[in-house]
């Protein structure tokens, strides 16, 4: 099954070929996209660990089971590699090395077109899949490729349209607290995480032995996060369809041993957000990106005190 879309970006290919490239900013451009790991790199090849979620099956997920009713499907994970090709029509071209079963091989193109005369760029994005009896006998495939291709296709436009280009619209901050309990392992402090900020109606979904969705219902459906463990102790965590004034929003918590005040452990977040390009050029758009930074900013800060307080009562 061979499945092509292209869409125009408006934005020089180069530009747009390097967002793809770098897979730093892919949490924040791919709705589907909740985490991206550098196995290895070269000038002209890499080799990814990925995670991405369906979220239309997370929603869903979150909407109709119950407390810990394990969900499979919602949350994949895979290995690819990636070639790139800077000769004549700018190119990556990706394969995962051992596609999930039924899939026998998935892989493709990205292709990154100028438009003469314009800074306009035309990006085809092609997949290649191939599955046990065929990709017929497996009706979900096709949907699960459109709806990647789409999205990533849309989060491409989005960035194209920010106005101050992509490095000076996310909001990238670090805070960090001393935890009590001393002896606390990473792993047990950061299992707290789905209460954060909690209620106690928040819903804890398992997607995975490391991986579960965390669900606080609200006015309008469910605010979902999915929270992943990660080696080395740390849990990245990802809110799905965020409010309108941002894009993205993605956290990165760590508990590293030794580093507090009193040289016990100390809980750590990076949190990158991605701002809505919406308000630009209204009144007050300054000032309402500067406020949401800081709010964003405490947000962070107080859901590090309650890891910290949840991790004294632990102890």
């Amino acid at each position: 099954m061979k499945v092509t879309h292209t869409t125009a970006v408006r934005a020089p290919a180069a530009q747009v070929r390097e967002l793809v490239a770098d897979v730093r900013w892919w949490p924040l451009l791919f709705e589907n996209i909740v985490h991206v790991e550098v196995l290895a790199r070269s000038d002209d090849a890499d080799r990814l660990r990925l995670w991405a979620v369906d979220v239309d099956a997370a929603f869903a997920a979150a909407a109709s089971t119950g407390r810990d009713t394990a969900v499979p499907g919602v949350l994949r994970s895979w290995t690819a590699r990636r070639t790139f090709g800077r000769t004549g029509v700018p190119t990556i071209a990706f394969r995962q090395e051992a596609p999930q079963p039924p899939l026998l091989s998935m892989g493709g193109t990205w292709e990154f077109r100028a438009v003469p005369g314009t800074d306009t760029c035309e990006v085809t994005l092609t997949h290649e899949v191939e599955a046990d009896g065929g990709t017929d006998r497996h009706p979900w495939v096709r949907p699960m490729v459109e709806g990647a291709t789409d999205s990533q296709l849309a989060g491409l436009r989005a960035a194209a349209h920010l106005p101050y280009g992509i490095d000076r619209s996310v909001a990238d901050l670090s805070a960090a607290v001393d935890v009590h309990g001393g002896t606390a392992a990473p792993h047990d402090v950061l299992a707290n995480l789905d209460t954060l900020p909690a209620t106690s109606d928040t819903l804890r979904v398992p997607l995975a032995p490391d991986a579960f969705l965390a669900a606080e219902p609200g006015r309008r459906g469910f605010r979902l996060t999915v929270c992943l463990g990660l080696p080395g102790g740390r849990v990245v965590t990802k809110r799905l369809r965020p409010p309108a004034a941002l894009l993205a929003l993605v956290d990165e918590w760590t508990v590293n041993p030794g580093t507090g005040s009193a040289g016990g452990p100390q809980a750590g977040v990076h949190r990158r957000a991605l701002l809505s390009a919406a308000r630009h050029g209204r009144p007050g758009h300054d000032r309402v990106a500067e406020r949401l930074r800081s709010c964003l900013a405490a947000d962070a800060r107080d859901r590090l005190q309650r890891l910290a307080a949840l991790s004294t009562v632990a102890a």
